[in-house]
């Protein structure tokens, strides 16, 4: 009998449907599921999944995540879970390292099938991409919608930076020591970014940041600490 797929779940609400799956197939192993961007890392690195099925908008930074282990562990494949079809989405993350790209939407059972191909180094991606191959070396190019350049257009700079930096997962102090500013003022920012764009939540705030092509590979574009 060959190895069993080793999977890690990284999702701050998931869906239980999908772990009770995954145990139920004989030539897959649930390794456990991840709450946190930081605990993910950690745990990865301690017991070398196969694969990780991840939530970008995960607490403590999903893209952040998903960056480091592409750089520190590549060999472990990653499936990007998305709530919607957004090429912009889908660039970005292949920019960074994934391998796979699922909306949600899709049935469980076929989640298994792409986990299955993720498995044996395919690529994967849920959404018309008008001929765009699946190359985790693809730059992403991100064409903004009227819409979402509106909103970018009601923000400060300042208000900018703190928006890429909390969506890359950075903390309001790490975020302080960045900007050589306060924490109480970083605490500000995100008050008046989220009431402009009428945000509800930190997932409201990623997923935003990411349609929006704010986050690049390496970080691209956020305050650099030693300028």
């Amino acid at each position: 009998m060959s190895r069993k797929i080793r999977i890690m779940i990284a999702d701050d609400h998931a869906d239980q449907g999908i772990p009770e799956l995954i145990t139920a197939q004989d030539d897959m192993e649930l390794l456990g599921v991840i709450t946190d961007g930081e605990q993910l890392v950690a745990e990865a690195c301690r017991l070398s999944p196969d694969l990780v099925i991840m939530d970008l908008s995960l607490a403590g930074g999903g893209l952040r995540a998903l960056e480091h282990l592409s750089d520190t562990r590549p060999d472990i494949r990653t499936i990007v879970l998305a709530l919607h079809e957004d090429i912009s989405l889908l660039r970005t993350v292949l920019a960074v390292g994934a391998l796979g790209y699922v909306v949600n939407r899709t049935h469980k059972a076929e989640l298994i099938n792409v986990i299955r191909k993720i498995a044996q180094g395919r690529g994967y991606v849920d959404v018309p991409t008008g001929g765009l191959p699946v190359d985790p070396r693809l730059k992403p190019q991100v064409p903004r919608s009227k819409d979402i350049q509106e909103k970018l257009d009601l923000l400060s700079k300042r208000e900018s930076e703190v928006l890429k930096a909390v969506a890359y997962g950075f903390t309001n102090r790490e975020i302080a020591e960045r900007l050589g500013i306060s924490v109480k003022s970083i605490e500000t920012y995100r008050y008046r970014v989220a009431e402009k764009l009428s945000f509800n939540s930190r997932a409201d705030l990623v997923r935003f940041a990411l349609e929006a092509g704010l986050l690049l590979m390496g970080g691209e574009g956020l305050p650099d600490p030693t300028a």
